[in-house]
């Protein structure tokens, strides 16, 4: 395995809509193999298995592009180090307004 930079920031996969983490799978071994520390977050009710969300369509059904954003947000803002702070440098154009903010 390889060490990331000291200062490496965390690598945060966020999986598309229809989407859940698993789809990121490949790419969450990759980056951990190379010693980044990845974070693959689901969107609110979406932490349980693809299979499970077929069987319970409503989970996607209901859910809202706020109360994602604002879960995401909170992953992200979660992650703080000591010393650190938490930059947006890429945020969907859909949602510059919600997401484009420095702390």
């Amino acid at each position: 395995m390889n060490d990331p930079p000291i200062d490496s920031p965390p690598i945060v996969l966020i999986h598309g809509l229809w989407m859940t983490p698993r789809s990121w799978d490949h790419w969450v071994e990759r980056y951990r193999a190379k010693g980044h520390e990845v974070i693959a977050p689901a969107y609110p009710g979406f932490e349980i298995e693809v299979e499970a969300l077929r069987e319970k369509p409503e989970i996607i059904a209901e859910a809202t592009v706020p109360a994602t954003l604002e879960h995401l947000i909170d992953v992200v803002e979660g992650i703080r180090r000591p010393g650190s702070a938490t930059t947006w440098t890429t945020v969907p154009r859909c949602c510059s307004s919600a997401g484009a903010r420095t702390t």
